[in-house]
């Protein structure tokens, strides 16, 4: 493969930040995972020399979910900073880091980026596979609406999401509706609403875009998905749809 270099990788990264969500978004986000498995990245390993045959990773625990996520960066810049006793930076692809630290949690350029990359994820990248895009939106809460039970196919919906939340032990419940603005956008579109902690929320939401990728569920109306704490009272909505999965 072609090396990508830090700085084709850097106008990769500047243009991800500043392009609005929709189509072009979804396109230099796949760019982007794509450069990185090709290009040199940086990660902290302990001082100390590992046990032969070992490499050993410096992870931290985030602030906002409490996960453990080990970092990485798209150059040695971002990587010095802050400096660290009893770290040194290490230096390799792209490739060779998700296939050093599968089943770890990545994070690339926590300083600044901040993007995830959960276990099923670096495996759908080792193996030339889409993620899948999602974008976020706000539905105020005085946007009135209408609700029914959906009105066009979901069964690959169904199994590609009931056999995720089977694997995973955090999701409560998850039902599916479907939605009608009555405001001057008039937008329909299925939601699932999923109740889980809010912990889990952001690998969920990524986990359920993957799990459709790789799928290839072909819906013929938007899908939104929005989440529940445990022991919250349910959205009104949900009650006009289906539960599809609960425990």
């Amino acid at each position: 493969m072609e090396k990508v270099t830090t700085k084709a990788l850097e106008k990769l990264l500047v243009t991800a930040r500043s392009t609005p969500q929709g189509p072009d978004a979804a396109r230099i986000q796949e760019a982007v995972f794509k450069a990185l498995l090709d290009a040199t990245v940086y990660a902290h390993v302990p001082i100390e020399p590992a046990p032969p045959g070992r490499m050993r990773f410096i992870q931290f625990v985030r602030p906002d979910n409490g996960q453990t996520v080990l970092p990485f960066f798209s150059d040695r810049a971002q990587a010095e900073q802050p400096q660290r006793k009893g770290v040194s930076i290490v230096a390799m692809s792209g490739r060779q880091l998700f296939e050093l630290t599968q089943g770890a949690t990545l994070m690339l350029n926590p300083n600044l980026d901040m993007v995830a990359l959960y276990p099923p994820e670096i495996v759908a990248l080792l193996e030339g596979k889409e993620l899948g895009y999602f974008a976020k939106h706000t539905l105020e809460e005085d946007v009135p609406v209408g609700a029914c039970l959906p009105s066009v196919p979901t069964s690959d919906l169904d199994l590609a999401l009931r056999g995720l939340f089977e694997e995973e032990q955090t999701v409560r419940a998850a039902y599916l509706v479907e939605i009608h603005r009555e405001d001057e956008y008039a937008e329909v579109f299925l939601l699932v609403t999923i109740v889980a902690a809010s912990s889990h929320h952001e690998r969920l939401l990524q986990l359920v875009t993957l799990a459709l990728k790789m799928r290839s569920t072909n819906l013929e109306l938007p899908l939104s998905i929005s989440f529940v704490e445990p022991g919250e009272p349910l959205p009104k909505v949900c009650h006009a749809g289906v539960q599809f999965f609960g425990r």
